[in-house]
């Protein structure tokens, strides 16, 4: 019978599955930067909200856990200052970059900052 039918099948499924891998990567590329960076967020909250008080320890906790979650966050990007009358407001500012990379054909650099106080 008729056997272009199933080639063009075979042709068609094989386009689709090489799409959905195409995306997936796409989309667990463009995801690891920005989970990190909210999940680095969500812990400098909660580091302010634990009130250590010193403003060097409140630094190097935060410096710690961007390094766990493998931010590339540099020591002099980051500002922990006291504000308010009598300096109980922590402000936390950060800033990183991170470039996302597609096989050395696209590059994406992508640039995030972190402002939180408490």
């Amino acid at each position: 019978m008729n056997t272009s039918i199933g080639n063009r099948g075979f042709i068609k499924g094989f386009f689709l599955l090489a799409l959905f891998v195409g995306m997936s990567f796409l989309l667990i590329s463009f995801g690891k930067p920005y989970y990190r960076y909210n999940t680095l967020r969500s812990r400098t909250k909660d580091i302010l909200m634990m009130e250590l008080g010193n403003v060097q320890a409140i630094k190097e906790k935060i410096m710690s856990e961007a390094a766990e979650l493998h931010v590339p966050l540099e020591e002099e990007n980051i500002t922990v200052t006291r504000q308010g009358d009598l300096g109980k407001v922590i402000r936390v500012k950060a800033t990183w970059s991170e470039t996302v990379n597609f096989w050395d054909y696209y590059q994406k650099r992508l640039d995030f900052e972190i402002d939180e106080e408490y």
